[in-house]
């Protein structure tokens, strides 16, 4: 192996010196190729027998050692096998050897990568400080325009706000304060007023004594005040039973003697108001009948007892007093007179007049009511009676001046 590299070295040193025409770009001229000088061929020499066998495993070998060389590996094929050729080699072998080699990667141009962009940062430092100059700008004019026209608006609101608050809180005090001296007028005052009577009955229902005459005034059980029905029920019993004092159910049995309603659904209303009357008012007093035997329920008898008669208050009293001293007032009509007849007949012309203004409009031709017709007849006979009385007044003298 040592033989075969020592004698590939001049191979490859002419192939070098031959300089094989490599891919270049387009701007290089094409070199011309030296040929080797025809001393270093050696013409093969021809033999019947080894030597000249010898020679061509030689040179076959020498031809493999120069295709292997990393000098030579990666040049053109068709140099190569140019070069080859000259040295002697036939074709055939010049195929076998190439096919022997191992397989070529294909040559792959130099990669070439774009320039480098220049740095954003300078552009990117230079936005933020232009944009922090802006905000810095936009908040010193904001706070200017706020410390000089809001900040006194809103102080002024403040203030004002402030004193209002002040104003309705002593007003509340001062209403609290006369509400309190209101109320003590008005207990100092309520002394004197006669009391208000819980259970009084209507005025023309007071005077009644017998559920008849109750019927007389009203014949709807549910407009009669439970008081009175219950109070004439106990006087009609008393007088049919000689003064006896009727139980509930009997009591319940004269209201609906008399008013049959009570027995209907629509009349169960009334008797539970009745009940409640009768179990409530201190008017009526229940008492239970005395019986010995246990099993048998006791009954309760009803009676009334009048409510006493209230002591006249001062003040009642007094405005008998004026009542009885004032002049009595005639029942009858009173005499009218002239200016009377006069006055009313001005008041009825303004009410008139007042309820005409705000009336749509009508045409002449549109008849009027009664009521209109004679308020223009009276009109008219109004306006005669003046112009008469113009006409026959007496002239005035009157005196010329003269300045």
């Amino acid at each position: 192996m040592a033989g075969e590299e020592a004698s590939s070295t001049p191979w490859s040193s002419n192939f070098e010196v031959a300089e094989v025409p490599q891919p270049s770009t387009p701007n290089e001229q094409p070199t011309q190729t030296t040929q080797p000088p025809p001393a270093d061929v050696v013409p093969p020499q021809t033999s019947q027998f080894g030597p000249i066998t010898e020679d061509r495993s030689e040179l076959l070998s020498r031809a493999r050692g120069f295709l292997t060389s990393p000098q030579i590996y990666a040049q053109d094929l068709h140099a190569k096998r140019r070069f080859l050729a000259e040295k002697g080699l036939r074709d055939t072998e010049i195929d076998t050897l190439l096919r022997e080699l191992p397989h070529q990667a294909p040559i792959v141009p130099p990669r070439t990568y774009p320039p480098v962009p220049p740095s954003a940062l300078p552009n990117l430092i230079i936005g933020l400080l232009r944009v922090f100059s802006w905000v810095l700008g936009g908040s010193a004019a904001l706070i200017f325009l706020y410390h000089r026209f809001l900040l006194p608006r809103i102080a002024r609101t403040f203030i004002a706000r402030q004193s209002l608050k002040t104003h309705h809180l002593s007003l509340i005090r001062k209403l609290t304060t006369d509400l309190a001296v209101l109320k003590e007028a008005q207990s100092e005052s309520y002394s004197i007023l006669p009391r208000p009577e819980p259970f009084k009955e209507p005025e023309e229902f007071s005077t009644c004594t017998s559920i008849d005459a109750v019927l007389a005034i009203n014949s709807s059980p549910d407009k009669i005040p439970p008081i009175t029905l219950l109070r004439c029920a106990i006087a009609d019993f008393s007088k049919l039973h000689r003064e006896e004092s009727p139980s509930t159910e009997e009591l319940f049995q004269v209201m609906e003697a008399k008013f049959p309603s009570l027995t209907t659904p629509e009349g169960s209303a009334v008797e539970s108001n009745l009940w409640e009357a009768l179990t409530t008012c201190p008017l009526f007093e229940g008492k239970p009948e005395e019986n010995s035997s246990n099993s048998v329920p006791r009954q309760t008898h009803w009676t009334y007892n009048p409510p006493e008669i209230p002591a006249p208050t001062p003040l009642k009293d007094s405005l008998q007093a004026l009542s009885a001293a004032m002049p009595k007032r005639p029942k009858g009509p009173l005499p009218s007179s002239a200016a009377q007849n006069t006055l009313q007949t001005l008041s009825n012309l303004t009410g008139y007049i007042s309820t005409q203004v705000y009336l749509p409009y009508r045409p002449p031709g549109h008849s009027l009511g009664p009521a209109e017709d004679e308020m223009r007849r009276e009109i008219r006979a109004l306006k005669g009676l003046v112009l008469n009385r113009r006409s026959f007044m007496p002239s005035l003298q009157r005196t010329n001046t003269y300045s």
